[in-house]
């Protein structure tokens, strides 16, 4: 008795009637009643009279029938299944049998009965059918009926055919539901989620998965015409990918308990495989042949979150998407900054412009010239969302292309302290200090040949010293606030001191304008795929000299290099020329300290030392006033 769904109406023994221990003459009879009464065509009477008379075809029937209940219980069975009465009829079979109650579900499987509670039942059902008792059971009947007893190999093969049938109505079932897919998916990971799944599960999935199949055909057909499309250069990506999305939700709609079940087995769903290939290739060609990276992305995501049970391209799309996503931000981060880049980069082959404009105006916002457009084009990719340190970095860069390659501090430096005063976004902790510490020496670099070309006019001196000071460091501030505590004492000083000041200036000047002032000596060029890293100073270390106080005098001459020994000769002799001047009265004495002084000038006014040894010697000479001045004391007394 075959049929699309299962059907206990379509047993044999419903059909005639008859019973468990029926036997040849009993069949023949209740034959000729049921060709008497007409309910069933004649063709289905003698079917189920030879599926009876059959001892291997009778057996499917006898399973598939109501096993190991009472006639009464069969009469009950059958008048609550003729009446329609589901209610009565779930709690009829509640404490039957397994077999028996599954293949009552069965058939409500194919009534508008069905639902998501009565085929877990059905599921569950199955799960201890008691084979031993069943073969006990229908060997008795058959032995009343006068037909040959079964094997258990036999019953085995019998009840398989039978989880098939039972596994195929159900399947049908489900389509039969709204949302298919997911009632599907639902009672697939409830049954894994137990310690043992139904026996029916597999075949179950399998008869699901062969239903969908036409479902599935048409929605990958449906994603090749949308690849075609997206390959063609005029198309419009965004509705493109859109459909592609769409269709992967219903893809994932249908396949999705197939792909949670073959996880599970530790297989991948084939079907999906190939889906996934195909679009990955996609996604593959508009990133790297196209630069669509936005639309590659969207895609990739869409096929993560599809196929997340396939767990040999779970891991490579999670990379995709992470890729896609950084490429997408730095292509937008590109977008915004370019202006920026192509003003700053045309600003170059112009800086006397450049440098005019800044004077006029500053690092800010301009009706014209060449600032204008610089400061607009950073003005938006600094506000724009994303680009973090990048606007900064690439004005950064045309700061050190003038200082560099121009040779301009000032322009330098009018554009750094732009960046820095700039009243929008702020940059990180970690450029605002490389900012910082560029534009202290490039107002260095700056304010250096000012001061050097004030040396001997104290006013002038003071006024630049002031003007450095705003910007000035560590050791450069220290330095700078000594000489202006050494101009302002000359200042007040007499005329043998004004005497003395025109070589002590020379000196204090000398170590300022004669250090060696780093100026950024890197360029940096915006990379968008890049982010920002502070540089990090190189140390100098010196070795100590075995005398730590040893002073050498060096030889005349300008623009030598001094070791710490002549450094600490010029250093000392300087403080010990500074005591002498309030000791001089005579013409003699003044005249001998001045000829001190030219000497002291022929060798300590210009010289070069290695960076840090100046102000290492100068912390030597704190706290040895006394020494110094017993030492002018001496020398003032011998003349």
């Amino acid at each position: 008795m075959e049929s699309a769904n299962f059907s206990i109406f379509l047993n044999a023994f419903s059909i005639l009637k008859a019973g468990y221990a029926s036997n040849h003459a009993e069949i023949s009879d209740l034959v000729e009643d049921a060709e008497f009464d007409e309910q069933h065509s004649q063709e289905f009477i003698q079917r189920s009279q030879q599926a009876l008379l059959s001892p291997i075809a009778r057996l499917d029937q006898e399973l598939s029938w109501l096993p190991e209940l009472s006639t009464t219980q069969i009469n009950e069975i059958g008048s609550l299944l003729e009446a329609g009465k589901i209610t009565d009829l779930r709690e009829a079979i509640a404490f039957l049998p397994d077999l028996p109650k599954a293949n009552v579900l069965a058939h409500l499987c194919g009534t508008e009965s069905a639902d998501e509670t009565l085929l877990q039942d059905l599921l569950r059902a199955w799960d201890d059918v008691d084979q031993l008792a069943l073969l006990e059971f229908l060997n008795s009947q058959r032995q009343a009926a006068d037909f040959p007893k079964i094997e258990s190999s036999q019953l085995a093969a019998s009840i398989r055919v039978l989880e098939s049938t039972h596994a195929r109505s159900a399947a049908l079932s489900v389509w039969r539901l709204d949302e298919p897919g997911k009632v599907m998916e639902r009672l697939v990971e409830a049954e894994l989620k137990r310690d043992r799944a139904s026996r029916i599960l597999a075949e179950f999935v399998r008869e699901y998965d062969i239903l969908s199949e036409p479902r599935l055909a048409r929605i990958s057909e449906a994603i090749d015409q949308q690849i075609e499309l997206a390959r063609q250069p005029t198309q419009q990506l965004e509705a493109v990918t859109s459909e592609i999305a769409e269709l992967l939700r219903q893809w994932d709609d249908v396949n999705q308990p197939v792909q949670v079940f073959e996880q599970h087995q530790g297989h991948e769903e084939g079907r999906s495989k190939q889906i996934y290939e195909r679009l990955r290739s996609l996604c593959l060609e508009l990133a790297n042949e196209r630069g669509e990276f936005r639309h590659a992305k969207r895609l990739s995501e869409a096929l993560l979150h599809t196929f997340p049970e396939l767990e040999s391209v779970a891991e490579v799309l999670k990379g995709d998407v992470e890729a896609l996503e950084n490429l997408d931000e730095q292509q937008k981060k590109f977008s915004v900054l370019e202006p920026l880049v192509a003003a700053c980069e045309a600003a170059k082959s112009q800086v006397p412009k450049l440098k005019s404009a800044l004077q006029s105006s500053g690092f800010a916002p301009a009706r014209k010239g060449a600032v204008k457009e610089i400061f607009a084009a950073f003005d938006t990719a600094a506000k724009a969302s994303g680009t973090g340190d990048a606007a900064f970095l690439v004005v950064r860069d045309l700061a050190l292309f003038v200082n560099n390659d121009r040779n301009d501090p000032e322009t330098a430096f009018r554009l750094i302290d732009g960046l820095i005063t700039y009243r929008g976004a702020k940059p990180s902790q970690d450029v605002s200090i490389k900012l910082d510490e560029e534009r202290s020496v490039l107002h260095r670099n700056w304010k250096m040949p000012e001061l050097d070309r004030q040396s001997g006019n104290l006013g002038g001196m003071a006024k630049v010293v002031d003007e450095m000071l705003k910007y000035a460091n560590g050791n450069d501030r220290a330095e700078l606030v000594q000489l202006k505590s050494r101009i302002e004492r000359k200042q007040a000083g007499k005329k043998v001191k004004w005497l003395i000041y025109g070589g002590i200036a020379a000196v204090i000047g000398f170590f300022v304008i004669s250090d060696k002032l780093d100026r950024p000596t890197s360029r940096t060029s915006y990379q968008p795929t890049t982010t920002y890293q502070p540089s990090t100073p190189r140390q100098t270390t010196t070795s100590p000299s075995s005398n730590t106080s040893a002073e050498t005098r060096p030889p005349v001459g300008q623009g030598l290099a001094l070791n710490r020994a002549q450094v600490r000769y010029c250093v000392f002799q300087g403080e010990r020329l500074e005591a002498m001047r309030s000791l001089t009265t005579t013409n003699y004495q003044i005249s001998q300290f001045n000829a001190l002084i030219d000497d002291y000038n022929s060798r300590c006014s210009n010289f070069q030392y290695t960076s840090g040894v100046l102000s290492s010697v100068r912390r030597e000479a704190q706290g040895r006033t006394a020494e110094f001045t017993a030492d002018a004391r001496r020398i003032v007394a011998s003349w």
